[in-house]
C-alpha cells in the first residue's frame, strides 16, 4: 500500500481518492442518501485522475451534500490544492483532521500534516479595516462573509478583493499576496448619494402679453377710427373746394390732407389687424398652467409693443 501511495504521488494524483475505495461503507454509513453520495464520489475520483479538477471538486461537494463524511474533506482538500486554492485546501484538510480524530491512520495523518505545512507557507492573512458598518468581503468574487476583527486567510497570488456595504459604493481592488504574509488593508467606501428630486409646482401662466396685445389692439383700432373720421372730413372739404371757381390752392390743400390722413389710416388699420392676430396668439400661449421647478431661476416674461413706419407688433420673451 505504501508503494501504491508513492506511485500516485509521483503522478500528481495525491490519491485522496483511496479513502472511498478502502472504506466505502464507513464514508456514508450514517446518511440516508448513501447511493447518490457513492456515485458522486466515484465520478469525482475519475475526474480527478483525468485532471478535471473543477469538475471533480463539484462532484466531491455534491457527494458531501448527499452523505456527509469527514473523509470527503480530504478529497476536497487535495482537489483544491491542485487548483492552487491554498486557503480552501488548508481549511478542508484541517477539518478532516479535526473531525477524523483517531479514525485517521497515523501514516495518513502525517501525510496531511506535511501538506498543511506546505499550505501554511502559501497563504496570507489579511486584516481589513473598513469605514462602513456591516461590510462584507468577496475574494475573487467568492463571498467570505462580514468583515470582523479576525484576519482572512487568502491564497497567495493575485487576488481580487471587493468590499460592499448597504448604502455605500462597492470598492474592488486587486492585490498580489505573498505566502506567509500578514497584510492590513484599508477601504474607504463612498456613500451612495441620495437621488435629488425637484418639486414640480404648477402655476398659472402670465396673461400679461395678452393684456398688452388687447390694449394695443384697442388703441390702434381707436386711432384708425379717428383717422377715418378726419379723412372723411378732409374729403368733404375737397369736394366743397371743387365747387368754388378759381380755388386751386384750397383744392390742393384739401386733396393733400385727404391723401395723408387716408394713408395714415391705412397704416393704422394694418397695424390693428397685426395686433389683433398677436393678441389671439398671446391668449392661446398664456392659457392653462406651466410647471415651475423649485430651486431653479425662472425667466419672467417681458413684452413690449413695437411700431415702425409701416408695421406694428409685440416683442418680448416668454
Amino acid at each position: 500500500m505504501n508503494h501504491f501511495f508513492r506511485v500516485c504521488r509521483q503522478w500528481g494524483l495525491r490519491i485522496a481518492l483511496v479513502a472511498m475505495v478502502m472504506a466505502p461503507s464507513a464514508a456514508f454509513a450514517q446518511e440516508h442518501n448513501v447511493e447518490e453520495g457513492r456515485t458522486r464520489f466515484t465520478k469525482g475520483i475519475e475526474l480527478y485522475k483525468e485532471g478535471s479538477y473543477h469538475a471533480a471538486l463539484a462532484e466531491f461537494r455534491a457527494a458531501y451534500a448527499a452523505a456527509p463524511s469527514f473523509r470527503i474533506h480530504y478529497n476536497l482538500g487535495q482537489t483544491l490544492f491542485q487548483l492552487q486554492e491554498y486557503a480552501g485546501a488548508m481549511a478542508a484538510l484541517e477539518q478532516y483532521l479535526a473531525e477524523g480524530g483517531d479514525k485517521i491512520e497515523a501514516e495518513r495523518r502525517a501525510e496531511v500534516e506535511a501538506d498543511l505545512t506546505t499550505l501554511r507557507a502559501r497563504i496570507a492573512r489579511v486584516t481589513l479595516i473598513v469605514n462602513a458598518p456591516d461590510a462584507e468581503v468577496l475574494i475573487d468574487d467568492q463571498p467570505r462573509g462580514k468583515i470582523g476583527q479576525e484576519a482572512l486567510v487568502v491564497s497567495a497570488g493575485r487576488r481580487r478583493v471587493s468590499v460592499t456595504s448597504s448604502g455605500y459604493q462597492t470598492e474592488t481592488r486587486v492585490f498580489d499576496f505573498a505566502g506567509a504574509q500578514e497584510v492590513e488593508l484599508t477601504f474607504e467606501l463612498k456613500p451612495i448619494a441620495a437621488p435629488t428630486t425637484s418639486l414640480v409646482v404648477r402655476r398659472p401662466k402670465s396673461r400679461t402679453p395678452f393684456y398688452i396685445g388687447l390694449a394695443a389692439t384697442g388703441a390702434l383700432a381707436g386711432g384708425t377710427v379717428a383717422l377715418a373720421i378726419v379723412t372723411s372730413n378732409n374729403h368733404a372739404r375737397y369736394e366743397s373746394a371743387l365747387g368754388v371757381p378759381d380755388n386751386k390752392s384750397a383744392i390742393d390743400d384739401a386733396g393733400s390732407a385727404t391723401r395723408t390722413t387716408a394713408l395714415v389710416g391705412d397704416i393704422l388699420g394694418g397695424a390693428t389687424i397685426v395686433a389683433a392676430g398677436l393678441t389671439v396668439v398671446a391668449f392661446v400661449l398664456t392659457s392653462g398652467d406651466k410647471p415651475a421647478r423649485t430651486g431653479h431661476a425662472q425667466v419672467q416674461p417681458t413684452v413690449r409693443a413695437a411700431f415702425g413706419p409701416t408695421s406694428a407688433g409685440l416683442m418680448g420673451t416668454f
